[in-house]
């Protein structure tokens, strides 16, 4: 302990051979005494010190990546209010919530039993799956009720770790193989959804993300911390993608308005807006409308996965361009938002 005038120092050690932390107090004469700035000083040095070589590098990562996460859930909710993603926005803020809440509560628990650090992560984890439920609900006017539905699956999903707690067989949760193919056809559910889409890169960063975090429970591995960081971080990655892919989709649109518009360009990009926005599930259900119209209508026009409305005929009758965006309005008047 070393003391001098105005500044009372001492030395915390860090775990770290002989090195150490240098802790300050200022010490303002008239103000408290200079014993009581050691003691103030004594205090400080009595503090827990956190240090990379207890690995906490991992957890001050995986909250970095959990805030990343939440952050992008705000801001998705602000761009989709009014549409029915709405609530799926608001699905993703609660999971990322989650698993926020579980990388703090055991970063500062160092001393939580395995078995409860076990049963945190896997409620955390498990409610990665509901934004993409909401999704497959997101249609007026069943979109709010089926979000009791998405809140069913996620409690549902709890079920073996309501079973650990009652009868605890282990330090970690262990599943049946009928609950680890469900956790599988859940991850492929959310994949199908939107791999034919142009978000298929960001679909995929997501699904090896939750594979990854729900790694102790697919594959019956004991350690998970670098697992579960490295899905955090995939996961990150799919919000750095699916917000890089939505720029260069509306960057184009701007272009191909200011240059030679194809024929129907509006329509085009709304009926994309769809396909990426809500999945092929939703999109292969308007794309069958469209063209049951089209068929009973004697359109010559066919609504192509990738380009949109594409003309059989070099010239459209006004008429006809007029029924075919009153019959999509119909349609995606139930998704978008409306005016």
């Amino acid at each position: 302990m070393a003391a001098r005038e105005g500044l009372v120092e001492t030395w915390r050690p860090c775990g770290m051979g002989r090195r150490g932390r240098r802790l300050s107090v200022l010490w303002a004469p008239g103000a408290i005494s200079r014993d009581g700035a050691v003691r103030a000083a004594k205090n400080v040095a009595d503090l827990p010190v956190i240090t990379l070589s207890d690995g906490n590098w991992l957890v001050a990562t995986a909250v970095t990546l959990d805030l990343v996460v939440a952050v992008a859930a705000v801001v998705l909710f602000r761009r989709v209010r009014g549409t029915t993603l709405a609530a799926p926005a608001l699905w993703a803020l609660a999971a990322a919530l989650a698993l926020l809440a579980t990388d703090l509560y055991l970063a500062t628990r160092p001393a939580t039993p395995a078995l409860w650090a076990s049963l945190l992560r896997y409620l955390a984890a498990v409610g990665t799956f509901s934004p993409l439920m909401a999704v497959l609900g997101a249609k007026r006017p069943q979109d709010r009720g089926w979000q009791w539905i998405v809140a069913s699956l996620w409690l549902v999903l709890l079920v073996p770790a309501g079973q650990a707690l009652v009868a605890p067989s282990g330090e970690r949760l262990e599943l049946f193989a009928a609950w680890k193919l469900l956790l599988w056809a859940l991850v492929a559910l959310g994949l199908l959804n939107y791999l034919p889409t142009r978000l298929a890169p960001a679909a995929v960063l997501f699904a090896a993300g939750q594979v990854l975090i729900l790694s102790p429970q697919l594959f019956d591995v004991a350690s998970a911390g670098h697992r579960h960081l490295a899905g955090m971080a995939l996961i990150a990655l799919c919000v750095v993608a699916a917000t890089l892919i939505a720029r260069a989709t509306r960057r184009g649109s701007t272009e191909r308005r200011g240059a030679d518009a194809p024929p129907l360009p509006r329509l085009s990009e709304r009926w994309c807006a769809l396909r990426d926005g809500w999945g092929a599930f939703w999109a292969l259900r308007i794309q069958q409308r469209i063209a049951q119209a089209a068929e009973l209508g004697a359109w010559p026009v066919r609504l192509q996965w990738w380009s949109g409305f594409e003309p059989a005929d070099a010239r459209l009758e006004p008429h006809v361009i007029a029924q075919i965006e009153q019959s999509l309005d119909a349609l995606l008047r139930r998704f978008e938002r409306l005016d």
